[in-house]
């Protein structure tokens, strides 16, 4: 399942152009949702069509909505001799799974596509015995990888997605700096990275928005953050969602219940060094819920984040102390 937008990241640039650079602007379509990128050049050379071709390369091996990629076939055959792609994301969604005590797990894909959130297709009738039966298949350490092939028993099937577009930021920062561009802001689906200074010489500056199931454009952002070599990413529960008896249930599937997430936590916000942890976390954390969440963070001096809650029908919010420094209002 390619993850609805949860956060929309608006950039604010100066129109202040140095004579002797170059600010290159690449906007497009790419798993499932748009990608904004900008780059400061010395040559005005444009990489856009490169970059299409890398994000190409990444869905013949992560997308499930490609027939032929290596994670359909891995999901037809439980066995697929994986590329560099699959095996990157492999190790990292393994990490936070260990991590988080199963909270991450890339292998409840049956009970996603069971939920209806596979697709968009909602399934407001969902049967809760199935969803029982259904976690005998989930466990991410059923799935291993040996040299360059992952498998898993029979009735598994695993999605990279809640990690894949963060990933793909960081396969795209990794291109621009093999051309020597060291200052960029990558965007995909919400998940960004912010590397060196923007076009004036100042650090990157992005809105990330309020928690509301519509947007509000006379009243948008929770907050504006200025970031120079971090990532940043946001997941939250409000936007994507089944209703059912007029209660919300989150796309944000508890993999211990097999049923979408029912805690206080609205938004997560995340910053990381890299952008496959910053998104790998954010999901980790909606589902782990606020104490947990917190409890994990306190001896992690890499992950600083922001979280917005509900305490008696109130927002309340909670900010990292290094994340503070990192907000401009």
């Amino acid at each position: 399942m390619i993850r609805q937008l949860i956060l929309f990241f608006f950039v604010l640039t100066s129109c202040n152009i140095s004579q002797d650079k170059f600010l290159v602007t690449n906007i497009g379509k790419a798993q499932g949702t748009y990608y904004n990128i900008k780059y400061v050049s010395n040559s005005n050379i444009d990489y856009q069509n490169k970059i299409d071709s890398i994000l190409n390369k990444i869905d013949q091996s992560l997308s499930i909505y490609d027939s032929t990629s290596l994670i359909s076939q891995l999901n037809e055959d439980n066995f697929v001799k994986a590329d560099m792609y699959l095996i990157d994301v492999y190790n990292v969604a393994n990490k936070v799974y260990l991590e988080t005590d199963g909270y991450f797990d890339c292998s409840s894909f049956p009970i996603i596509n069971e939920w209806g959130f596979y697709k968009n297709k909602k399934n407001e009738y969902v049967d809760s015995l199935k969803i029982i039966k259904l976690l005998n298949y989930v466990g991410f350490n059923k799935v291993k990888l040996d040299t360059n092939s992952i498998s898993f028993p029979d009735n598994y099937s695993v999605d990279f997605n809640s990690l894949a577009q963060g990933y793909t930021v960081d396969i795209i920062g990794q291109f621009l700096r093999s051309k020597n561009i060291n200052n960029y802001l990558i965007e995909l689906g919400g998940e960004l990275l912010a590397k060196g200074k923007n076009i004036n010489s100042k650090n990157w500056v992005v809105g990330v928005e309020k928690p509301n199931e519509k947007i509000d454009f006379t009243d948008r952002f929770q907050f504006i953050v200025s970031l120079e070599n971090k990532s940043l990413a946001t997941s939250g529960s409000y936007r994507n969602y089944i209703e059912k008896d007029s209660i919300k249930y989150s796309h944000i599937i508890n993999p211990k219940t097999g049923f979408p997430t029912l805690n206080t936590l609205l938004s997560v916000t995340v910053i990381h060094e890299d952008c496959i942890y910053a998104d790998a976390y954010a999901t980790a954390f909606m589902a782990m819920g606020l104490e947990k969440t917190l409890d994990f963070i306190s001896n992690r001096d890499d992950i600083d984040i922001f979280l917005i809650y509900s305490n008696d029908s109130k927002l309340e919010t909670f900010s990292s102390d290094y994340f503070k420094k990192y907000i401009l209002n």
